[in-house]
Formats: structure tokens, C-alpha cells, sequence
């Protein structure tokens, strides 16, 4: 079959792109993307990117706050209710990610600090709105839709533009970033349970809305790029990186991660429980596993400033996907459950540092939000499926008092990631110790 001149054209095309996405690749970027700026610029961007996502994802972590609340004061007894209640969290998280393209492409297009402070609004019109909620279905709007819509819309350009402000030290930079998911988590869950005692549910909404406004818009005022793109326009997307066979691999890759990421998370308490552990000592864990994933986002990236990001990416994906396959199944004592704790944790944090760092490796550095944003609503749809498929692998026969299936799903789930991050790290670069 003689090919059409559109499929000729098309495979040119790609063929170009995908030369000229190398050659973008293969040029040393060595000039100071800060230059004739003042000297804190850099620094007080990391600044407010970072209590932005704290503010954003902290009070995600904190819901389970008010959830336990509600589930044990308002709704007590009323199972169709309480079951809504859990979706809550899930379309929180769902619509921080899923929102990411549309984030990204608005941030290079228009303004990272615009975009910023109009999520920043959304969130805590959300907040402010779920102190007047009776009913579940109300809360799954107000917190759910609208403060998901409004995370979504601060997540991808807060993780993106330190990095564009940064040459040698954009793994670091990135990790400071985004630890405070991490430290927002540690501050705002036990300030949520301060506010719930003292003030009420309603007032502790109110007040996390009033704090997520005032905060977040000091911080909206630091959140900017060195250059901003003013020949593209709202109508027109680059599609430059779809040309690049790499992007649907990498796709697959934060596919799979997201798909996994969360579970064990959710899963391990009562993993721990069902072996004898108390509850105390299991929520303990997952402090340790939370706080060795904060630290993990730090090191990642500083240890990626040498050695490359994608051999780093590596190397987390590696050590996650060991953790489950290998020591979940035997994490049924303290000690093993700090070990595990500390194996999945660490790695599996420092990947949120480095997806974005890949995509600016992979892809450009001037398209790192846009890129980014795609991947983010990738993690949107692998987050949403991961959890269901190993919610049902665990309560199928035989199975939930083992967890044995769950724990191989996810440790397949993240090789799986593994062979995809592989396949784009050969392809960048055979040179097995090149610092890539």
C-alpha cells in the first residue's frame, strides 16, 4: 500500500519534532535563568511555590480530620452517608491532578502568578462553602469539585517554576517545593483537630478558608518565571512534545506510579491492625513513612543535581517497587514495619520531585508546565483506578486477610513504571554512567 502525502507529512513531522526536541536536549543550558534579577528572586519563589502546596495538599491530608468528625458526631449510624463521606478525599486529590493540563497551558500562556492566585480563591471559597454543607453531596461539591478545582489550578505551576529559575541546582530546588505537601500534611492535620475541638466543624472550615486566602496570596505574589513565552497565544497548544515517542512512555510511567503511589498509604494501617499492631502504633508508621517522604523529595533532587535526574528516577522507582514486592509481605512486626515505612516512603516521595525535573529533561525546560500539566492529569486518571482495582483485589475470595494480592499489584504496577523509565533513559542516553 502506497502511503497517503498525509501520512507522509505526518510522519515528517514527527520525525522533526522529534530531531529538534534532541537537539534542544543535547544543548548545555549553562546561562543563569536569574540573571539581572535581585538575588532573593530565585529563593523567595521556592518561598512561596512551597507554602502554596503545603496550604493546597496539607489541607487535602487534614480532611480526614473532619471526616472522622462528621463520621462519628454528624452522621453516626447513617452508612449511606458515611460511605459518601470517603469519596470526598478521593475527588480532592482527583481534581488536583486531573486539572493539571489545563493549569500548566494557562501558567506558560498567560501567568504563573495569576493562575496561582485564582486557584488560591477557588480553594477557599470551597472551604468557606463546606461550613453551610448538611448533606454529604454537598460536601463532594463544595470540597470536592470547587477546592479540587482550585488545588488543581495552583499544583502544576507551584511544582514547575522554581525549577525554570535554576541551572545547576533544579533537583534541590524542586524538592523543597514540593516537600511542602509533606510539611503542609504535619502542620495543618493537627491544627484542623485543634480547630474542630475548640471552634466547631463549621469554624474550622471557615477559618482554613480565611488562612488558605490570606497566605496563599502573600505567596501568589512570589510565584513567577524568569521569561514567559508571549508569542504563543489562549488559542494555540504545543503539541510539539506528542511528536516525541518518549512522551507517550513517560505518560505510562506517571500512569503506573499514580496508579500505585496512594494505596499503601491507605492500606497499611489496617494492614498492621489485622497482624496484631495497635491502632496507635500503625498510624505511627505512617507518620514515619510521611515524614521519611518529605525528606525524600529534599535528597531526590539534590542527589539528581549530580548523578541525573532520570538515573535518580531510576533508582526510586527501583527501591518502591522492592519495598512492595519484597517487604510488605513481611512487615508484620514494628521493626520490619519501619523498615518498610522508610523503603517506600523515601523513594516513593522523591518520585514527585523528579517527574517534573524528567519532563523538563525530556521535553524542554520552556515547556516544563505544559508538559507537566498533561502528566498531572495522567496522575489524575491512575489515581482514580489504582485504588478500586486494589480494593477489590483485596476483599476477593481468599484474600483480605492476606493482602498478599494488593502488595504484588502494587510492586508490579511500580515495575511496570520501572520498564517505562528505563526505555526512556536508554533512549536518551546509552552510555550506562552518564549523568542524565
Amino acid at each position: 500500500m502506497v502511503p497517503s502525502d498525509s501520512n507522509v507529512e505526518n510522519e515528517g513531522a514527527a520525525k522533526d519534532a522529534d530531531t529538534v526536541m534532541d537537539i534542544e536536549n543535547s544543548i548545555p543550558n549553562t546561562a543563569d535563568p536569574a540573571k539581572g534579577f535581585p538575588r532573593y528572586t530565585r529563593y523567595a519563589v521556592i518561598v512561596g511555590c512551597f507554602v502554596i502546596q503545603a496550604l493546597s495538599c496539607g489541607t487535602i491530608h487534614a480532611f480526614g480530620v473532619q471526616q472522622e468528625y462528621l463520621t462519628a458526631n454528624v452522621y453516626a449510624g447513617e452508612q449511606n452517608k458515611i460511605k459518601a463521606l470517603g469519596y470526598i478525599g478521593t475527588l480532592m486529590f482527583f481534581g488536583i491532578y486531573i486539572w493539571g493540563m489545563l493549569a500548566g497551558w494557562l501558567a506558560e500562556v498567560w501567568s504563573y502568578r495569576k493562575i496561582c492566585f485564582i486557584g488560591v480563591v477557588i480553594m477557599a471559597l470551597g472551604q468557606v462553602l463546606a461550613s453551610f454543607c448538611r448533606e454529604p453531596w454537598q460536601l463532594c461539591i463544595t470540597e470536592g469539585i470547587i477546592y479540587g478545582l482550585g488545588g488543581g489550578l495552583v499544583y502544576s505551576p507551584t511544582s514547575t517554576a522554581p525549577a525554570r529559575w535554576f541551572t545547576k541546582r533544579r533537583g534541590l530546588a524542586t524538592g523543597f517545593t514540593v516537600a511542602g505537601v509533606g510539611v503542609g500534611g504535619l502542620v495543618i492535620a493537627p491544627l484542623t483537630e485543634f480547630l474542630v475541638s475548640h471552634t466547631g466543624i463549621e469554624w474550622s472550615f471557615r477559618i482554613s478558608g480565611f488562612y488558605i486566602l490570606v497566605l496563599g496570596t502573600i505567596s501568589c505574589f512570589f510565584v513567577r518565571v524568569p521569561t514567559q513565552d508571549k508569542t504563543r497565544t489562549l488559542k494555540r497548544f504545543d503539541w510539539v512534545a506528542f511528536y516525541d515517542k518518549r512522551f507517550a512512555i513517560h505518560a505510562l510511567m506517571v500512569f503506573f506510579v499514580t496508579a500505585a503511589y496512594i494505596v499503601p498509604y491507605m492500606y497499611l494501617p489496617e494492614y498492621w491492625v489485622s497482624k496484631g499492631l495497635s491502632a496507635q502504633t500503625a498510624s505511627t508508621l505512617i507518620a514515619v513513612g510521611n515524614v521519611s517522604s518529605s525528606v525524600g523529595r529534599v535528597v531526590t533532587g539534590f542527589v539528581a543535581d549530580y548523578i541525573g535526574v532520570l538515573n535518580t528516577l531510576l533508582l526510586t522507582i527501583t527501591v518502591s517497587s522492592l519495598a512492595c514486592l519484597l517487604v510488605w509481605p513481611f512487615a508484620t512486626s514494628v521493626g520490619v514495619g519501619v523498615v518498610m515505612a522508610l523503603l517506600y516512603g523515601f523513594p516513593s516521595g522523591g518520585y514527585w520531585s523528579l517527574a517534573p525535573l524528567a519532563a523538563g529533561k525530556l521535553f524542554g525546560i520552556d515547556r516544563l508546565a505544559s508538559t507537566t500539566g498533561i502528566f498531572y492529569t495522567v496522575s489524575g486518571v491512575g489515581a482514580w483506578l489504582g485504588n478500586p482495582v486494589a480494593n477489590a483485589l483485596l476483599h476477593g475470595p481468599g484474600h483480605s486477610t492476606s493482602y498478599l494480592s494488593m502488595s504484588l499489584y502494587i510492586g508490579v504496577l511500580w515495575a511496570a513504571a520501572l520498564l517505562m523509565a528505563l526505555t526512556n533513559r536508554i533512549s536518551y542516553s546509552k552510555a550506562l554512567f552518564a549523568s542524565v
